[in-house]
């Protein structure tokens, strides 16, 4: 059941400090945990977001529960913490939700007990190998360009029951070519990580993400894939019952971008604030027309919480 607070889904989504005083208040006490993208909300490539730090301060002075939702496996959680500390916030690893995470949650959840063909980061790995479980990879040498060399490199009879995909700089076709002959078996799972097609690293400057590379497993394999990052729903399943949540209408879910952040907010009911200091624009929020990809809210970086806090305190009397 929606909250007062949430617009519908195809309401005009509101900028944060345009609310008057008393729809601030129901703002405010519609929520009482807040999941938050880091990328683009928090710093981006080239800079870190200004005032974001108070921001945040303001939100859990209000006690809101924070936790931060990522779908970058590139940076391990003990490397954010000290990046965080860095700005001044003081967050521990238990309220960083990291992708690699997820997918030790989900395979646990499962009883996974089987062989698992990986295509991500060495960190990403680790974090698998750390859990139990057991991994092959690559090729990681040259292939010369003959099929035999190829089909040395991609045909085997080992028994691998789960193909999992997430970003990997390394990426090569010989990797997908492997990844799609696993998934030839009838019991051989396919897990999803990232699935952002497109990855915003400067001002009007983006590069290809992980998600087509994904794709390209999903239509060739036929396979019905586990999306375990952002915006699937598999993921928000696991906040909500790591979290206890009951009413998924007073979580707060903010991020950058309309595809990852705002459509997994919408898919959990989730109430969704978009921050335009990221991958999305003013002119591109304006432009949206689908209601999975429209926020309720808006604002121009988290550090619009300060100025939104200090109209709501009481003014005192001169």
């Amino acid at each position: 059941m929606a909250n007062n607070s949430s617009t519908s889904m195809s309401a005009k989504p509101r900028h944060i400090l345009q609310l008057n005083v008393e729809e601030k208040r129901r703002f405010v006490d519609s929520f009482d945990r807040v999941y938050s993208d880091i990328d683009g909300v928090i710093w981006t490539l080239e800079y870190n977001v200004p005032n974001v730090a108070a921001g945040y301060a303001a939100l859990e002075r209000a006690g809101k529960a924070i936790t931060y939702v990522t779908n970058n496996s590139v940076r391990t959680v003990e490397s954010t913490v000290k990046r965080f500390a860095q700005l001044d916030m003081q967050v521990s690893p238990e309220q960083i939700w990291h992708p690699a995470r997820t997918f030790v949650y989900y395979l646990r959840s499962i009883n996974f007990d089987g062989l698992i063909y990986i295509i991500a980061t060495p960190k990403f790995k680790a974090v698998l190998r750390d859990a139990g479980y057991q991994l092959i990879d690559g090729p990681h040498q040259f292939i010369e360009e003959s099929y035999e060399d190829l089909a040395r490199n991609i045909f085997d009879k080992q028994p691998v029951r789960a193909v999992v995909i997430d970003v990997d700089f390394n990426l090569t076709s010989t990797k997908l070519l492997r990844a799609h002959l696993y998934l030839r078996h009838p019991d051989c799972r396919l897990l999803i990580g990232a699935t952002d097609r497109l990855l915003p690293v400067a001002k009007d400057v983006n590069i290809i993400g992980p998600g087509p590379f994904a794709s390209i497993l999903v239509e060739a394999s036929g396979k019905e894939a586990i999306e375990l990052g952002k915006p699937g729903r598999e993921l928000g399943n696991m906040l909500i019952k790591q979290h206890n949540v009951s009413s998924p209408d007073r979580v707060l879910m903010i991020g950058d971008m309309l595809a990852q952040d705002v459509k997994f907010g919408r898919l959990c009911e989730f109430q969704t604030l978009l921050v335009l200091s990221g991958g999305c624009t003013l002119d591109q929020l304006q432009a949206q027309t689908s209601p999975d990809l429209l926020p309720h809210y808006y604002a121009d970086s988290m550090a619009d919480f300060v100025k939104f806090f200090e109209e709501l305190a009481p003014k005192a009397h001169v």
